[in-house]
């Protein structure tokens, strides 16, 4: 894969362990101030109706917190998206399986619903009133990295702005053995031109290059737990403003790696003096 051509990153949005988001945890990732892992507690989506409210999950309130945070003064009605989550829903796969074992199964039309891959997806696009292209993918540890890629490659060939949303919840007791997924965590970046944005990212696959890891002992522990933490490392850098290069783990062994670039502000308009 040749190096693709340099894309902007305009905002980044954060909810995990101690990150409330991602204003309140630049001092932790900038390594100022420790990470104090705090229980995560998900507000209700303020974008959606009443009913849709009422229904939507804990992965589906994860996903659309942290899409919020990102798209907050961007055009959230024509903006194309890119959910990325490891395991989905995995509270309601349990719920459904453990119905599926009883003498007369019987499944919650709400909990069928809300089991597929792109339900937070659809409820983004029903939050939004978005008709634009609503992509929702998955790729095991590698999610995240498989989901830049494909937000990259759209924002690239098609232009405007695209939002990259990575998330995984907890795994039940019932799968922990076999995903050790152990703390809730998500991330949404909104990527578009460089002109205007605050960082740059320039992203090459390589094969050999060794996966980076967090510069934080506390924030290493949650990259470990939680295929979506896989982006600390690059939150790290962006919270120092400094340009660096930070590898993923890649889809097919291989890895992905970012260029990051601080750009330019405009300066803040002078304050008149009087007198």
């Amino acid at each position: 894969m040749a190096t693709l051509a340099p894309i902007g990153l305009h905002a980044v949005g954060l909810l995990g362990p101690g990150l409330r988001d991602f204003a309140q945890a630049r001092p932790a990732l900038a390594g100022r101030e420790p990470l104090i892992p705090e229980a995560v507690t998900i507000p209700p989506s303020t974008l959606l109706p009443a009913n849709e409210r009422r229904r939507t999950t804990q992965t589906i309130r994860l996903a659309l917190k942290v899409a919020e945070e990102a798209t907050e003064g961007g055009d959230r009605e024509r903006m194309r998206s890119v959910f990325a989550s490891s395991s989905g829903d995995m509270d309601i796969i349990d719920r459904i399986c453990a119905a599926l074992t009883e003498p007369e199964p019987m499944l919650s039309p709400t909990q069928f619903h809300n089991s597929v891959h792109n339900a937070a997806a659809g409820n983004w696009s029903i939050a939004t009133a978005n008709p634009a292209p609503a992509t929702a993918l998955s790729a095991f540890d590698a999610t995240l990295a498989a989901g830049l890629l494909e937000a990259a490659t759209l924002q690239l060939a098609e232009g405007g702005e695209v939002l990259l949303v990575a998330y995984d919840v907890p795994s039940m007791d019932s799968f922990r053995e076999v995903r050790p997924v152990r703390e809730p965590f998500a991330v949404a970046l909104r990527l578009g031109p460089c002109a205007g944005a605050r960082w740059q990212l320039g992203l090459d696959y390589t094969d050999d290059t060794p996966v980076t890891p967090c510069v934080s002992p506390e924030l290493e522990a949650l990259r470990q737990v939680n295929p979506a933490a896989r982006v600390l490392p690059l939150l790290e850098r962006l919270a120092r403003d400094a340009a660096a290069d930070v590898t993923l783990p890649a889809p097919l062994g291989r890895r992905l790696g970012i260029r990051l670039e601080p750009l330019a502000r405009n300066p803040e308009p002078a304050t008149p003096s009087h007198g």
